[in-house]
């Protein structure tokens, strides 16, 4: 990925030149493309046909050197969004082939560069840019994003730009002005509260079960019992289950943190008889995980092009009867933070979780005693327990 192919990918073959946007504007479109302005007998040009504005802003910025009878050339020598945006994407794929990031994320990034190139121009030069571009551009978010939606992109866009200062891009830090901000959170309270929760009630967990395939009733134990998300039961493999002890533990690779949890005897007879009716002819990449899906793949693909424990859970759902929107596979998680605070050790519940504990408890902390691990797990399974359905003697409901 070069400097240049952002740029490269936008050209285009001699279209009409555009009127100016508006009586008194400064700028001439050329044929080249780009805006120009003739200075003391010379013509500069400044951005893209498709950004006048941003055009504009590169003009008033260098306006009183050029009118001085200045030399511009330093200043085209600055980078622009396209090098900047490559740059950036060129350090995260090195990250990315060195394992410290995930293909999901690398995509991520590249979503939001694109965004952010197709928006102020490929050839918009940093140091043009002000912070009334970033209101703008805010502003252009589509009505439909949510704030958790905003403010992961405004986090990536923040990530890029604080990498052209680190990189020596630029000589300081661009500024993104008070408006181009996360989303508060009492917005963020606010939409959360409007929208259903991500819990299942005991009744609804037994529900499903009864009506799952073997493998997704393995996961579905695995996500109430030990707090396992899609990706945990897509990697999950056989040794990482103690049988005699009833026990599993791991690494959790979204953050790098042990964790473990006791087994319910329902969880170790559901991953039983998960593990003795595998598909067989498997790939030898795959011959350890616990779950494969038919056509002998992971169910968690690491590229994250596809989920198909989410695919497969929401049908669940619907021939369970308790679909809603919003609240999925990874809801199960949820419900098991949620029943297992009640508990009161939520150190044990963190671990359980393999959540990242940043206090300075932690840091002091030399592992955790086995039995809080248990007294959590068996917590939940005495709540499974009592939210399932009554049956009468003749089998009705």
């Amino acid at each position: 990925m070069t400097g240049s192919s952002l740029r490269k990918r936008g050209t285009k073959a001699k279209p009409q030149r555009p009127a100016k946007p508006y009586d008194g504007f400064p700028l001439t479109a050329h044929a080249s493309g780009k805006w120009c302005k003739k200075v003391r007998g010379r013509i500069h040009y400044f951005g893209e046909w498709s950004d006048p504005d941003g055009a504009l802003q590169e003009w008033l910025a260098v306006r009183d050197q050029l009118m001085a009878g200045g030399d511009r050339n330093q200043e085209n020598a600055g980078a622009d969004i396209g090098l900047m945006v490559n740059a950036f994407l060129d350090a995260k794929k090195q990250q990315l082939d060195d394992g410290e990031l995930s293909q999901v994320t690398f995509d991520y990034y590249l979503d939001a560069g694109e965004r952010l190139a197709g928006f102020f121009g490929r050839s918009r030069l940093l140091s043009s840019i002000q912070t009334a571009d970033f209101q703008r551009y805010r502003k252009s978010f589509p009505p439909t994003w949510g704030a958790l939606r905003i403010n992961s992109e405004i986090a990536r866009v923040s990530a890029i730009l604080n990498f052209a200062y680190e990189s020596e891009l630029v000589d300081k830090p661009i500024r993104r002005g008070v408006n181009f901000k996360r989303v508060s959170r009492k917005r963020q309270r606010l939409e959360r509260a409007a929208k259903p929760r991500k819990l299942f009630t005991a009744e609804e967990i037994h529900g499903l079960i009864d009506v799952a395939d073997v493998q997704l009733r393995a996961m579905i134990l695995l996500g109430l019992n030990a707090g396992y998300g899609n990706a945990d039961c897509g990697r999950l493999t056989v040794p990482m289950i103690d049988f005699r002890r009833n026990w599993l533990e791991g690494l959790r690779v979204k953050t790098a943190v042990e964790r473990s949890a006791w087994l319910w005897p329902e969880t170790v007879k559901a991953l039983r008889a998960a593990i003795e009716q595998r598909y067989p002819h498997a790939p030898a990449s795959l011959a350890d995980r616990v779950f494969i899906t038919k056509r002998r793949q992971a169910w968690y693909r690491e590229d994250g092009k596809s989920d198909p424990i989410s695919q497969a859970f929401r049908k669940l759902t619907e021939k369970a009867g308790c679909r809603r929107e919003g609240v999925n596979f990874y809801s199960l998680r949820h419900t098991f933070e949620t029943v297992a605070g009640d508990s009161r050790d939520q150190v044990a519940v963190n671990y359980v979780m393999g959540h990242v504990d940043d206090s300075m408890a932690a840091v002091y902390r030399e592992g955790i005693d086995p039995k809080r691990i248990k007294s959590v797990c068996q917590h939940v399974r005495k709540w499974f327990r009592a939210g399932k359905p009554k049956r009468s003697a003749k089998g009705g409901a």
